[in-house]
């Protein structure tokens, strides 16, 4: 196994969607420490580790270990990736981003329910 490439892998991801080391972590129940020795190839995930970084930032553990190139997990958790990726999103918004956002979804909702 490759730690540098799977931490480098990992790094990019997170920092793609817009999430601190801290949030990551928060979100996999690890210190900030320990995923910051992940993403600099120093130390090796468990396997339950592994697996719970893959479910925050919605890749596959065959694309943070290196055997594919494509980032996303099979469509079979369809349902439980899209509202992880929604919950990624707010979690990187801003408090007005969110008061935005909350204001369009309750526009939106309006609409719905007219139509």
């Amino acid at each position: 196994m490759d730690l540098s490439l799977m931490g480098e892998r990992i790094k990019h991801t997170r920092t793609k969607q817009k999430l601190t080391l801290e949030k990551l972590s928060e979100k996999i129940g690890i210190s900030r420490n320990f995923l910051w020795e992940i993403e600099s190839g120093r130390k090796a995930p468990a396997i339950q580790t592994l697996h719970s970084i893959c479910k925050a930032l919605n890749v596959s553990a065959d694309y943070l270990l290196g055997f594919s190139e494509v980032q996303s997990q099979p469509d079979s958790d369809a349902g439980e990736n899209t509202v992880l990726q929604i919950y990624n999103i707010i979690e990187s918004l801003d408090d007005k981003e969110v008061f935005i956002l909350h204001e369009l979804l309750g526009t939106y909702s309006k609409y719905k329910n007219h139509s």
